[in-house]
């Protein structure tokens, strides 16, 4: 039996258009009878790894490579899969593989450099990014990666660089700005870092470090009515966030709102209760709102774990 002609192209024309579930239902259809076609193999490899399921995303990938074993794109997509799965040996030699099949490969380099990153394995990450960013210079995903390189040595203003030459590429990388936010705010650039983790708030509305972020960055240069807005949003979407109710706490305090503050510090020591810092902004502003005695213990806890700034 032969499937009819445009059987694939139809799927993928779903796939495309994002009509997801039909198009691996034909896809399904598709390779029982055409068990040799390696590109429909791959693209329900690829449903499934953008599922999370990356188990299912391996066998499938396997079966692309086991028809095509020299195609750089199949061994990427499996060793991307592995890597998903938590197999970081079989997804380094998928994608180095994939580079000795194409040495132009710029996925494969971009991903493999990512893993060595992932390990600690830095002078090998660089190698790789940089090597894929001449094969492929507008990499948005390689300068990100290779920024974080940057910041993990400590090199932030080389950080910043690829970041923003990311964000040329692509304005919106969510990534790119929340990164570049960070390492201004590392430098104490906090004013340089509002905008561009406001940027990155509205278009990952739902990620409370974000809102984290943006939030301390507020409060240090003394925006603390917006910075209250911002720790509050975090708060909504991860209420255990202990520098959350640290930093809420403290920019209530700088607008005079001790009972808000008060209550602030009190999720935080509920949540740290061994935080000599917590016990001791919370015993000042309960001091605040006449409530001393109350007040008088944290601050005695606070000097009980902190005996060397004893208050």
């Amino acid at each position: 039996m032969v499937a009819p002609a445009g059987t694939f192209q139809a799927a993928l024309r779903l796939f495309e258009n994002g009509h997801i579930a039909e198009a691996q239902r034909r896809l399904t259809e598709f390779v029982l009878i055409e068990p040799q076609n390696a590109e429909a193999w791959n693209l329900l490899g690829v449903i499934e790894f953008q599922k999370a399921n990356y188990a299912d995303a391996v066998k499938l990938f396997r079966k692309a490579v086991q028809i095509d074993d020299r195609s750089a794109k199949y061994l990427t997509n499996l060793g991307s899969a592995w890597n998903g799965q938590g197999d970081t040996s079989d997804a380094a030699d998928c994608f180095e593989r994939a580079i000795a099949v194409d040495p132009q490969c710029a996925e494969a380099r971009t991903y493999l450099g990512i893993l060595r990153l992932q390990q600690g394995r830095i002078d090998e990450a660089e190698a790789a990014l940089q090597a894929a960013l001449i094969e492929a210079p507008q990499s948005a995903l390689a300068r990100l990666n290779l920024g974080n390189l940057f910041r993990e040595r400590g090199q932030f203003d080389q950080a910043a660089e690829q970041y923003e030459f990311a964000l040329s590429i692509d304005p919106d990388y969510a990534e790119a700005l929340l990164n570049l936010g960070v390492v201004r705010s590392e430098q104490g650039r906090f004013a340089d870092a509002v905008p561009h983790l406001r940027r990155a708030a509205v278009l990952r509305p739902r990620v409370a470090a974000i809102h984290l972020d943006l939030a301390t960055a507020l409060r240090q240069i003394g925006d603390h009515a917006a910075a209250v807005k911002s720790y509050q949003r975090a708060l909504s979407f991860q209420a255990s966030l202990f520098d959350g109710w640290m930093g809420l706490g403290q920019s209530n305090a700088e607008l005079e709102l001790w009972g808000d503050a008060v209550s602030s510090f009190k999720k935080a020591v509920g949540l740290q209760p061994d935080s000599a810092e917590a016990h001791l902004q919370l015993g000042q502003a309960l001091q605040r709102i006449g409530q001393a005695q109350e007040g008088a213990g944290h601050l005695a806890v606070a000097n009980m774990l902190a005996p060397s700034r004893r208050v």
